[in-house]
């Protein structure tokens, strides 16, 4: 069972005057346990992607399947969720409590207000704090992390968020990427993000996106091993990543690639060393 798009592509306007190819032809796999990154530039086509994927658009050509049916059927309904760039647009519900679980309660989930407490503390809102508050009362980190709990409270084989850590502090951060760890054990996760660097030592897969193409598709060691299109696609690799290619250019033996500093400077000692 999987998320799977073949060929897709998307025009906007399309038949008129004004029409605007947005995507050209792209190809995407998500299974259960996956996490996929999404990167690209201004304009790429990342958010029209993820719209795709979720049914909310209907592609010019290609196709999208979830599990077997098409991503705008209704059995597809509640298979795909989705939390989109601006949070405050997702709100509607006199509190908190009641917006999140609005969706797994539409869906018949036993025990939604349950549901939706859970995924209120996984990003780090406590429920009986937060739970009684308006949803327009939130700041705009709070609003990103309550957006996010409506989509982890509908339990849905697949999750897809538009910049999810955008606007949060550090904690905020830390909070959004554990929950959506311990999501991968159940669900299918792909991630747009302009700063891929909290996602990428846990991504399965990396799709870089160019102009609406595919500039980049494959597993980060396979990107790590040749980061050159994804580099000229306009992104940018984390510094300490950075460093380690710039090491192993020079001709220092670095190895595989480290993401946390201190592995990564103990990985170039040791190079530095052997070399010597």
């Amino acid at each position: 069972m999987a998320l799977v798009a073949a060929n897709l592509c998307y025009t906007y306007a399309a038949g008129t005057a004004y029409e605007v190819p947005a995507l050209l032809g792209l190809d995407v796999h998500l299974e259960c346990g996956d996490l996929l990154v999404i990167a690209g530039t201004t304009g790429s086509g990342k958010s029209t992607l993820l719209r795709l994927l979720a049914g909310l658009l209907r592609p010019s050509s290609g196709t999208v399947g979830l599990d077997g049916s098409p991503a705008s059927d209704r059995r597809s309904r509640g298979r795909a969720a989705m939390v989109f760039q601006n949070p405050e647009s997702q709100f509607f519900a006199e509190s908190l409590l009641a917006d999140v679980s609005f969706g797994p309660r539409n869906l018949g989930a036993q025990e939604p207000a349950r549901l939706a407490a859970d995924a209120l503390a996984a990003v780090g809102l406590d429920p009986d704090t937060f739970g009684d508050r308006s949803p327009f009362t939130l700041s705009g980190g709070e609003a990103r992390r309550a957006a996010i709990a409506g989509a982890l409270a509908m339990r849905a084989p697949y999750l897809l968020l538009d910049e999810p850590t955008a606007g949060l502090d550090r904690r905020g951060r830390r909070d959004v990427v554990l929950a959506i760890g311990r999501e991968r054990h159940r669900a299918g996760v792909a991630v747009v993000t302009h700063d891929p660097e909290e996602f990428l030592p846990s991504a399965t897969r990396v799709l870089a996106l160019h102009a609406g193409e595919t500039a980049f598709a494959g597993s980060v060691d396979e990107l790590l091993a040749n980061p050159s299109p994804y580099l000229e696609a306009g992104l940018r690799l984390p510094e300490v990543v950075m460093a380690q290619l710039f090491a192993r250019g020079r001709g220092l033996p670095v190895g595989a690639m480290e993401f946390e500093p201190e592995a990564a400077a103990a990985r170039l000692s040791h190079a530095r060393g052997t070399r010597s």
